[in-house]
């Protein structure tokens, strides 16, 4: 009865690229792991519309030491003929334990992301912090705190309006995520990222994620996740919201 339950809610909601946003322990899965999520829709007659999306995840944990983890999305989409969404993500992150029971980690992390329609030609950035595990229970689930920083280049689309930029800024963040019945998992990770010279330039998230099985290693992703910019570009929203399903296959 759950499957039926579950086909029609994704039949009829929007689709996006996978990006899990679970956070992951040294050991917890060793070996080389992953899932990859798709989605195509179209509609025409009186409404044509087209959207695509693609999300390919990979992670190789060591089992003691130490793991790394990349993820890739793309996104596509047209309505009556204009493009309305076009943008790339790609994360690359390595976490390697402080100490015996893996509560302490360092990490390092890249990323790289265009969005047409944020004017964002390209932002790239690099960063390293480290996390603490402040609680890892059977009952109530594991939590999360990190710190660092990173530096970061935007190179937008239309310079005239937008110049160019390169940035310091604090990466802080605090995580959850806690598993129920056989397979499923809720997780949320909400991030403040301000500029170190320039507190009131900041960057903030929240994003919280329900995953359900489905059969075998299939599985359903519904997610929703707010963006609050504080000096976007010119011309764009300081809010953005997305509310997501995907369907993906682990491995």
């Amino acid at each position: 009865m759950r499957n039926f339950l579950i086909f029609p809610l994704f039949l009829s909601t929007s689709l996006s690229a996978l990006v899990s946003i679970a956070p992951v322990d040294i050991g917890s899965k060793p070996g080389l792991s992953g899932n990859v999520s798709g989605s195509l829709s179209s509609k025409s007659g009186n409404t044509q519309k087209d959207e695509y999306s693609l999300g390919i995840r990979l992670q190789y944990d060591q089992g003691n030491d130490y793991l790394t983890w990349g993820t890739f999305t793309y996104d596509y989409g047209k309505s009556n003929g204009t493009k309305n969404e076009d943008k790339i993500y790609a994360h690359v992150r390595y976490i390697h334990a402080l100490n015996q029971n893996g509560d302490w980690t360092w990490e390092l992390f890249l990323q790289s992301e265009q969005d047409k329609f944020k004017d964002i030609n390209e932002r790239s950035l690099g960063g390293a912090g480290v996390r603490w595990r402040f609680m890892n229970s059977e009952e109530w689930g594991r939590g999360y705190i990190g710190m660092g920083g990173l530096a970061e280049k935007i190179e937008y689309t239309h310079t005239e309006f937008n110049p160019n930029e390169q940035n310091s800024r604090l990466n802080s963040y605090i995580a959850y995520t806690k598993g129920f019945l056989i397979g499923s998992k809720v997780s949320y990770i909400g991030y403040f990222q301000p500029k170190f010279n320039e507190t009131s330039d900041y960057v903030s998230s929240q994003s919280a994620e329900l995953i359900l099985p489905i059969v075998g290693q299939l599985n359903l992703s519904l997610s929703a996740k707010y963006l609050y910019d504080s000096r976007p570009a010119v011309g764009v929203d300081k809010r953005d919201t997305a509310y997501m399903t995907s369907l993906f296959w682990q491995f």
